[in-house]
């Protein structure tokens, strides 16, 4: 881990965890909340991981419809995938694990020794709302076949859990960002609020776009990074439509979705949606007063009205603009 101990009473830190990349910025509080965070993050890890055997989720997509004792944490989890589930009309899927795995996605792109089993008779999708979930006890049952991925929904969420433990342990504010998926809270390290950067989706150092904001969540989800070619050598990527558990496909190539809200869970679970559906989701998304940014193949992007609110600038593409871009195996 390292500690960058800034001036005053800004702390920040930076370390990998979940398979990916983890920035942290205190204002207020201790230095040691930084380490709160790491702890933090990596017991939420441990729960939801699908390439750890002894995970919450693992254990659950192996339990055969029988009732598992699960982390305080793991409930929330279940109850954010099922409200994003059913707030989507199942757009937002985290049952698809079995056609991902089918499709290569087994092993992790962090540490390719550690590979999801999938147990027999793994459905292609499943109906969370037959998930059986005990809050006060800690339990949950789910379906005879179904299996759970966290994916995106459990970064962000982590993100926000972690942002909340941070204030709660006396931070004046936070952000915490888990693989681009960021959660903000409390006083910024500058005036006006939070700053927050939309990566390029092919060279993630290079910033497209700044947000403002003063809380909330921002989450980008992408088809550029976690891809990889089919035994049949076709190019697939990671988010799949539900209907036919193959990666989403639009007339128009859509290769990353921002969405700004209320939180960083939130945030996951429409741009998953906005993959899946397309531009058409933009107004949707407008009147949930959610912002929204896609970016397709040829690097231009489309904006929902909301996102006015939130964009401080974008900076001049020059000559990438008309450049196809191609999807890269990392």
């Amino acid at each position: 881990m390292n500690h960058d101990r800034q001036a005053g009473d800004v702390h920040a830190g930076s370390w990998r965890a979940m398979g990916c990349s983890v920035e942290v910025l205190i204002v207020g509080g201790s230095p040691d909340l930084l380490d709160l965070a790491k702890t933090s993050i990596d017991h939420l890890e441990r729960c939801w991981s699908r390439f750890l055997p002894d995970s919450d989720i693992s254990r659950l997509n192996h339990a055969a419809g029988s009732t598992v004792h699960i982390d305080p944490a793991t409930v929330v989890l279940l109850q954010a995938m099922r409200d994003g589930w059913r707030a989507t009309d199942g757009a937002f899927d985290p049952t698809l694990l079995a056609p991902l795995v089918g499709l290569g996605y087994s092993a992790s792109w962090h540490d390719p020794a550690t590979v999801t089993s999938l147990p027999h008779g793994a459905t292609m999708r499943g109906d969370l709302d037959r998930l059986d979930l005990d809050a006060e006890h800690c339990t949950a049952r789910s379906p005879l076949g179904t299996c759970l991925d966290p994916g995106g929904i459990g970064k962000g969420l982590a993100a926000d859990i972690v942002v909340g433990r941070l204030m709660e342990a006396g931070a004046v504010g936070a952000s915490v960002s888990i693989g681009g998926d960021v959660a903000v809270h409390g006083a910024a390290p500058q005036p006006g609020g939070w700053l927050v950067g939309v990566s390029d989706p092919v060279s993630l150092d290079i910033e497209m776009e700044q947000l403002r904001m003063l809380q909330g969540g921002v989450a980008t989800s992408g088809t550029l990074r976690r891809c990889w070619h089919s035994d049949s050598g076709e190019a697939v990527h990671h988010l799949l439509d539900p209907q036919t558990g193959q990666p989403a496909r639009h007339a128009r190539q859509i290769v990353a979705v921002t969405v700004v809200a209320g939180t960083a869970a939130w945030a996951e679970v429409w741009t998953k949606a906005v993959m899946v559906r397309g531009a058409t989701m933009l107004d949707v998304l407008d009147g949930h007063g959610l912002a929204a940014q896609l970016m397709y193949a040829d690097r231009s992007t489309q904006e929902n009205r909301s996102w006015a609110l939130f964009a401080v600038s974008g900076q001049q593409r020059g000559d990438l603009a008309g450049d196809e871009i191609e999807m890269i195996q990392v």
